[in-house]
C-alpha cells in the first residue's frame, strides 16, 4: 500500500513545504527527481550544520523535519493509515475455498486476484511453474506467502495461497510422493478439518492414482473424520464412476458437491466435471457452486465450498483521524510562534529526548487547533475499492445468506445475478483507477 501512495502523490505534485513562521501546509508543486534529489542534498548539507550547531536553530530542525518527512515518502514502504495495534477478535464465521485450474499462473495473476480475493483459502491447479520464478514473484495482496508444490515450466503443479487470519499447516506426514498431491490442516474453534488438493494429469496411470489417493484417505481418516478433498482428476463426475472409485467413496463417506460441468472442451464442444469438491458428512457446507473462467484463460471453471468456522475474520476497525478542514490554523501558527523550540531541543541529553519533546510539543498544539473523527478502516480493501463497489458486494453478501437460508431456486439466481455484477464492477474499478488517477 505504500507504493500506492507514494505513486499516487508523486502523480498530483503534493507534498509540503516550509513557508513562514515554522507552519506546515499543503501545496501543488510540480518539479523532476532531479530537482527533488538537488533538494535532499542540499538539507543534507544543512542537517550536517544543525549537528554541528546542536540543533540550536528551529529554522535547521524544521528543514530536518521536511528532510526526514521526503525520505519517508520516497522509501516506499509507508502505510498512510495504519490504526493501533488489536488483538483479533475470534468468532463464529464462515470459511470459503477455493479451487481452480488455471493453465499456467506466472503470465494469470492480474486475472485471477479480482477473482479469489473474497476467498480465504485458494488452491490452484496446473501452475506450471519451477524454481526460477520466486514466491516473491507470486505475492498476492492480501494473501500470505504461497505454499507451492512445483512440478516444471512446462506442467502440472499446485499453490496455495491464505489470509492471515487462517490457521493453516501443510501436513507432509500425509502425502505421498507418488501423486501431484498436498494436504493441510485447518484449525478453527468449531473443528480441526483436513484439506486435500490433488492434481492428476491425463497421461497419470487411473489405476495406480486411486490405489495412493485411497491410501491416503485411510491414513487422514485415521486421524481425523473432517475431510475436504478438491482438485482437477481429469474423472468425469457427471458419467458413472467406475465401482472401485465408488467404493473409495463410499467406505471413507466422501460426497461429492459440485453437480455443475468444470471443463470446457472448446474443440469438441464437450462438457465434463473433473473439478469436483468432496466431503465427508461432517462438513457442515453451506454453499457452492462453480465461478467462471475467461476461456482465454483456462478450459475449465473455479469451484468453492462455503463452511461454518470458528476463526478470526475482522477486515476493520475503527479509529481517529484529523479532520484537517476543521482545523484552526491561525491559532495553531500563533501556538507554534510562542513555542519555545530551542530549548525543547537544546536542552535534550540526547538526541532521542529531543525527539520526544518535539514529537509531543508538535501534536499538543495540533489537538488544540484541528479536531479529530472516527472513522472505519477497512484493512482488504484496495485502492480502487470505491463506495458504490462497496454497496453493491454488501447486497451481494445479503443476497447470498437469503439463498443459503431459503435454498430456492429464485434466491440463487439473484444472488450469482449480483456476484457476476460485483465481479465486472471490480474488473471495471481496477481497469480505469490508474488512467484516471493520472490525469489528475
Amino acid at each position: 500500500m505504500g507504493n500506492d501512495i507514494v505513486a499516487y502523490r508523486m502523480t498530483i505534485g503534493l507534498f509540503y513545504h516550509k513557508i513562514s513562521l515554522g507552519c506546515l501546509r499543503k501545496t501543488f508543486v510540480s518539479f523532476s527527481v532531479y530537482e527533488l534529489l538537488a533538494v535532499l542534498f542540499t538539507n543534507i548539507s544543512r542537517l550536517k550544520l544543525c549537528i554541528f550547531n546542536l540543533y540550536r536553530s528551529s529554522a535547521y530542525m524544521i528543514s530536518l523535519y521536511i528532510l526526514l518527512l521526503w525520505l519517508l515518502l520516497i522509501c516506499g514502504d509507508i502505510e498512510p493509515n495504519p490504526g493501533p495495534e488489536r488483538t483479533p477478535e475470534i468468532s463464529e464465521k464462515t470459511l470459503s475455498i477455493f479451487h481452480g485450474n488455471i493453465r499456467s499462473l506466472r503470465n494469470k495473476l492480474n486475472y485471477i486476484v479480482d477473482i479469489i480475493e473474497d476467498y480465504d483459502v485458494v488452491f490452484l491447479t496446473e501452475t506450471h511453474l519451477d524454481s526460477n520464478i520466486t514466491d516473491s514473484d507470486l505475492y498476492i495482496s492480501g494473501f500470505e506467502i504461497p505454499v507451492r508444490k512445483d512440478r516444471n515450466s512446462h506442467g502440472g503443479g499446485i499453490i496455495m495461497y491464505y489470509k492471515s487470519y487462517v490457521r493453516i499447516t501443510r501436513r507432509h506426514d500425509l502425502e505421498n510422493c507418488q501423486l501431484e498431491s498436498m494436504w493441510f490442516e485447518l484449525k478453527t474453534k468449531l473443528r480441526s478439518i483436513l484439506i486435500n488438493i490433488n492434481y492428476r494429469s491425463e497421461r497419470q496411470s487411473s489405476v495406480y492414482f486411486w490405489q495412493y489417493f485411497d491410501q491416503m484417505l485411510k491414513n487422514a481418516l485415521d486421524e481425523n473424520n473432517n475431510i475436504i478433498c478438491l482438485g482437477d482428476l481429469n474423472k468425469n463426475f457427471m458419467s458413472d464412476l467406475p465401482s472401485n472409485i465408488r467404493d473409495i467413496f463410499f467406505i471413507s463417506g466422501l460426497v461429492n458437491i459440485i453437480d455443475k460441468a468444470t471443463h470446457f472442451d472448446t474443440r469438441t464442444g464437450s462438457t465434463s466435471l473433473l473439478d469436483p469438491i468432496l466431503v465427508t458428512d461432517s462438513i457442515p457446507v453451506l454453499d457452492k457452486d462453480t465461478i467462471p473462467f475467461d476461456r482465454g484463460i483456462s478450459d475449465h471453471d473455479g469451484t468453492y465450498v462455503t463452511i461454518n468456522c470458528g476463526f478470526s475474520k475482522r477486515r476493520t476497525y475503527n479509529r481517529s483521524i484529523w479532520d484537517y478542514k476543521k482545523g484552526d490554523y491561525d491559532l495553531m501558527k500563533q501556538k507554534v510562534v510562542e513555542t519555545n523550540w530551542e530549548y525543547l531541543i537544546s536542552d535534550a541529553s540526547d538526541v532521542h529526548v529531543a525527539a520526544t519533546n518535539f514529537t509531543n510539543s508538535f501534536l499538543n498544539i495540533a489537538s488544540e487547533c484541528i479536531p479529530t473523527r472516527e472513522v472505519t478502516i477497512r484493512c482488504d480493501d484496495k485502492v480502487w475499492y470505491d463506495s458504490n463497489l462497496r454497496r453493491e458486494t454488501r447486497k451481494r453478501d445479503r443476497l447470498r445468506n437469503i439463498f443459503i437460508r431459503s435454498n430456492s431456486t429464485s434466491a440463487e439466481k439473484k444472488f450469482k445475478q449480483q456476484r457476476n455484477k460485483v465481479n465486472n464492477l471490480k474488473k471495471q474499478a481496477k481497469k480505469y483507477f490508474l488512467p484516471v488517477l493520472m490525469k489528475i
